[in-house]
């Protein structure tokens, strides 16, 4: 397999497993990222790592590739106006005379930001204290970005957005081998599963949701995937 057409196998995999388009001017980025993958197997090209991948009985490697090649940039409160009319213009026409109990997915979470933000933004106007009764789904296709936000550990500098009131009311800061940290407290962590999800996969709901946030994951499809995700 000649160098090209390994470029061309790795973004036809890529798309044909989870729809993310990695264009003919990401050549860079693809060898860049599967660097390790090919350090860990000893081989000197990306031609011998496709080869490789063509002869995998399992998804193993190709769960490797796809958090290598999928992109989890993310901020707490990002596009923080999206939060503000959840809370303030969506959320409550949508919920029934006297309903206390909704469901929230965050159908690409990446490394925690997001949910943990929604989880922000929901204590302040629809604190459980005052008998509200939410959870939050958040899924992504990167275990590697899911098992960071379990964890729901950041660096300090990771929450400069954050109010510093609601990092005090909502975060633990680390003491000793973890100062500079903080990790969300459970009165939010506790609402919210995480679970891995390929969006193009056949999958079922047994929840009904209120509001599913897609904002930050569709820029990374095709029209066509787009409307298959949509519908």
């Amino acid at each position: 397999m000649k160098e090209v057409e390994a470029f061309q196998y790795i973004i036809g995999l890529v798309y044909d497993t989870c729809g993310v388009c990695l264009h003919e001017g990401k050549h860079e980025l693809i060898r860049a990222r599967l660097g390790k993958r090919l350090r860990h197997y000893g081989m000197s090209n990306l031609s011998e790592y496709c080869e490789f991948l063509q002869q995998q009985t399992n998804d193993d490697e190709l769960t490797q590739v796809v958090d290598s090649l999928t992109t989890n940039f993310t901020n707490f409160l990002r596009e923080e106006a999206h939060f503000k009319f959840l809370v303030e213009q969506a959320l409550p026409p949508l919920l029934g005379p006297g309903q206390k109990q909704f469901n929230i997915w965050s159908a690409a979470c990446a490394t925690g930001e997001e949910p943990y933000s929604l989880g922000f933004y929901l204590m302040e106007y629809y604190a459980p204290v005052a008998g509200w009764n939410w959870r939050i789904l958040a899924t992504d296709i990167s275990t590697k970005a899911l098992g960071k936000a379990q964890q729901a550990i950041y660096q300090a500098d990771r929450l400069q957005s954050v109010p510093h009131d609601w990092v005090r009311k909502y975060c633990q800061k680390g003491q000793n081998q973890w100062e500079g940290y903080y990790r969300i407290k459970p009165s939010i962590a506790e609402r919210i599963v995480f679970r891995h999800m390929n969006l193009l996969d056949e999958y079922q709901m047994t929840d009904v949701f209120s509001v599913i946030f897609c904002r930050n994951v569709m820029i990374y499809f095709d029209r066509p995937t787009q409307e298959r995700l949509v519908n």
